[in-house]
């Protein structure tokens, strides 16, 4: 038996050597599945003596898994990166089926835990990989015990498998808050540090909760883990308890763990509330020998006030005491001598006076309600005195009173232009009133001395006589080659000469006087004679230069600046310069072309922005642009052949086309308490804003630009009345007509001394009367309004105040103050119109 069996065994061996039968049938599959997978192997112990019954057993039938083969598997994690709220599906795959397999006790997960088993084979198992929170680890692996596994007929596999490697980040960040300034005043600005536990994205201002105040200029320096901020306190606030709460939710670590909760800064202090003032001159009308009492009444007690603090035009101050415990103070306005100013103020520097808690008034100033000074003794001496052409012989001085002067026989005409020392005196030129510091009529002249007597006459009834002798030289002539002195030669006329009867330098075939003398005119207006070159300006504003020959008969030239500029801003186009007529008698274009020259502010203008020159159109109602200006500084010139109206306005400079502004997109209206009202009064044409894009909604209103914005408001057509104010000549051309109109129909006058004062700023009290005056009579039992400030309210406006109140035409400020003599502010000049528009109907 024995040697059988030995010989049995030798034949099988032959035979497997040979190939030709294998000792068992193994999936080609499984193997190699098995062979790329395992990374450690565990095996089964197989008894000797069960060797035969093996033999030959094909586990393709069976198990799977051949029972002299040790059980092998490999483990692999889906998901390899795993932060808060992930988990991996994790495939276990064994070499055959098992029938013993526990997530408990067979495997183990680094930094996780494992559930959810399942199989469809008894081979291929899954389950799932939670990670452990709170955790942040690189290199993880699940563990799988073969131990712990029974295959193949009970057998037990050895050994551990490892799975690849998975991360995991399980750590919210976290945060702190550190505020720099525990202690903030109006103007202050404090860092606000936020610190976290680890580098964070995500963050904006709007994880932040400010109280009392707002964050901007955030930003990170370290790569996101440390992150500052700055802190401006909101104005106008009192308050001990704020914190910043920052929401954490809002920002995540940067494999993507957003934080929890809220963090709380410690507590800050606020103090941005600012004192007021108002000033009040008890006389308004200074005489020589005369003071006022000035009082200065803040909101709240202030230090370091002093007199460097105020300023007083044409006066000085003195004797500044406090009367309620630093509140209030008085001082005294000595006027200046020898001197006469309508609209002086007293002017308090906001910066210098500082409440307990350490905050000013704010930046600008505060002005006192308007005062004249009239210091001046009655005198009729001049202090000026010019002649549109020629000079004066000897030069001028006030003692002087006899003068001379020669001009060319170009010249056909004169004006003088004088100024009073005293403005209360009256003045006339060869019989005819003539005001201060403008000029006269135009005064013809003749070959030969022209004698012009300017008389001077003083309140007190004195008189004072100048005199000026212009000589106007003769006619020269070129018949026959003589002049009218018997003297021979020709002349020269643009280089030049008259011959034979006409123009050899091309000016014309027609006659005419060469000279090289240009012609120069400042106040707008121009005689130029035939073949002349001449030059007219309107102050600084506009010049325009006439060559010589432009046309060929005499050329009279006229600067008008357009004063209703409405009709020609539809578009809502940037003005850099007002609109001005341009005419001349010759109705033709020039022969030559005509240079202009027009002065604007390039601040104005935004970076890709400049200025050009451009004519209107009256048939089309648009502007266009003359080409080829040249800019030079504040200056931009461009050459015409032709008069109309003229303006320069703002273009940009990539695509030439003119810049619009929008009243509805001002730049700095926006949240502003008038912003409704504001945009409503632009898009009707109240007013405009200004050629930067903003409206300046603070800055006060003169009594001229009331009358304006009153006159745009109704739609006034009607002409005003002359205007007989002994001031009327400082009313400036763009607001004459509407103070015109507003004093011909009652509802704006002027003061008793005879003055409109345009320049002032118009105050509340004012504007409450003249409002009055529009709607109708204040009814005799109107109530009392109930201000706070009743008692500084004048006599002549108490009613017109309660009247509005009752009416919401115009409201109180805070504290139900109505500030009678604050200074009206362009927001609340427009709110003011609007209102009693709507009133009116």
């Amino acid at each position: 038996m024995y040697p059988v069996k030995k010989m049995w065994r030798l034949f099988l061996c032959l035979i497997i050597i040979a190939g030709a039968l294998p000792l068992t049938t193994i999936n080609e599959a499984s193997a190699s599945d098995e062979a790329a997978a395992v990374q450690s192997t565990g095996s089964v112990n197989t008894p000797a003596s069960d060797e035969a019954a093996h033999l030959g057993e094909s586990p393709s039938q069976g198990t799977g898994q051949s029972d002299t083969e040790p059980l092998t598997a490999t483990v692999v994690v889906a998901k390899v990166k795993l932060i808060i709220g992930d988990s991996s599906t994790v495939t276990i795959k064994f070499s055959g089926a098992v029938t013993s397999f526990d997530l408990s006790s067979d495997m183990t997960a680094q930094n996780g835990s494992l559930g959810n088993l399942s199989t469809p084979d008894n081979i291929t198992y899954t389950a799932t990989l939670t990670p452990t929170a709170n955790i942040n680890a690189k290199n993880n692996v699940i563990t799988l015990n073969l131990a712990g596994v029974t295959y193949a007929g009970g057998l037990k596999g050895t050994g551990t498998i490892d799975s690849n490697n998975y991360e995991i980040d399980t750590e919210r960040p976290t945060s702190t808050i550190a505020i720099a300034d525990s202690k903030l005043m109006a103007g202050q600005t404090t860092t606000v540090t936020f610190t976290f536990s680890e580098a964070v994205k995500g963050v904006d201002l709007a994880d932040p909760t400010v109280a009392n105040g707002t964050l901007s200029n955030l930003s990170s320096s370290d790569g996101g883990k440390t992150w500052a901020a700055t802190l401006t306190p909101t104005p106008g606030i009192q308050d001990n308890t704020n914190i910043i709460t920052l929401d954490n939710t809002g920002v995540a670590d940067l494999a993507g763990n957003a934080g929890e909760g809220t963090t709380n800064s410690a507590n800050y202090e606020i103090d941005t509330v600012r004192p007021t003032a108002t000033i009040v001159v008890a006389d308004n009308e200074l005489k020589p020998g005369e003071t006022s009492l000035v009082t200065i009444t803040f909101s709240e007690a202030v230090s370091d006030f002093n007199l460097s603090s105020l300023t007083a035009s044409n006066g000085t101050l003195s004797n500044l005491t406090s009367i309620d415990r630093e509140r209030i103070w008085t001082v005294t306005l000595t006027p200046k001598a020898n001197v006469n100013a309508a609209d002086n103020f007293v002017t308090l520097d906001n910066s210098k006076v500082h409440n307990a808690a350490g905050n000013s008034l704010g930046e600008g100033v505060t002005k006192s309600n308007p005062y004249t000074v009239d210091t001046v003794l009655p005198s009729a001496a001049l202090s000026h005195l010019t002649i549109s052409s020629g000079t004066l012989s000897p030069a001028f001085v006030p003692e002087t009173t006899s003068y001379t002067a020669n001009v060319p026989y170009a010249v056909s005409s004169i004006k003088v232009n004088a100024t009073m020392k005293d403005n209360s005196a009256t003045m006339t030129v060869n019989g005819s009133p003539v005001a201060s510091a403008q000029p006269s009529q135009d005064i013809s002249l003749n070959v030969g001395v022209n004698p012009i007597t300017i008389i001077v006459a003083a309140k007190d009834l004195s008189t004072k006589t100048y005199t000026i002798s212009v000589t106007r030289a003769n006619r020269e002539t070129n018949e026959g080659g003589s002049s009218d002195n018997g003297s021979s030669g020709s002349g020269s006329n643009n280089g030049g000469s008259v011959d034979s009867g006409h123009v050899s330098s091309g000016c014309s075939t027609t006659p005419v006087i060469p000279s090289d003398n240009k012609i120069i005119s400042t106040d707008g207006q121009l005689i130029l004679p035939p073949g002349k070159a001449g030059e007219v300006r309107s102050g600084d504003a506009i010049t325009i230069s006439v060559p010589a020959c432009a046309t060929k008969q005499e050329l009279k030239l006229a600067i008008q600046k357009v004063t209703d500029t409405h009709p020609f801003k539809t578009h809502h186009e940037v003005f850099l310069s007002p609109v001005f007529e341009l005419s001349k008698n010759v109705p033709a274009y020039f022969d030559k072309p005509v240079t202009l020259s027009f002065a604007f502010d390039p601040a104005s203008l935004k970076s890709n922005q400049t200025a050009a020159v451009f004519y209107y159109d009256e048939a089309k109602k648009i502007w266009i642009k003359v080409p080829a200006g040249r800019v030079q500084e504040n200056r931009i010139a461009v050459t015409v052949d032709h008069f109309t109206k003229f303006t320069v306005l703002a273009i940009d400079q990539t695509t030439g086309l003119t810049v619009i502004s929008d009243p509805a997109e001002f730049a700095d209206i926006s949240g502003h308490w008038a912003e409704a009202s504001i945009k409503q009064a632009a898009s009707t044409g109240i007013v405009t804003g200004y050629p930067d894009g903003t409206f300046k909604p603070g800055k006060t209103v003169t009594r001229a630009e009331f009358a304006v914005m009153l006159v745009n408001t109704l739609g006034i057509k009607k002409p005003g009345a002359e205007l007989t104010f002994i001031d009327s000549a400082s009313i400036g051309a763009w607001a004459q007509n509407a103070v015109a109109q507003v004093v011909q129909l009652g509802m704006m006058k002027g003061y008793e001394n005879g003055t409109f004062r345009p320049n002032a700023e118009i105050t509340r009290a004012e504007i409450a009367v003249t409002i009055t005056n529009v709607v109708g009579q204040i009814s005799k039992d109107t109530p009392e309004a109930g201000f706070a400030d009743d008692s500084e309210i004048p006599d002549w406006a108490k009613g017109s105040a309660e009247f509005l109140k009752q009416t919401g035409i115009m409201l109180g400020k805070d504290g139900n103050r109505f500030a009678p003599q604050d200074a009206a502010t362009r927001a609340e000049a427009v709110t003011v119109l609007l209102n009693m528009f709507a009133l009116r109907g």
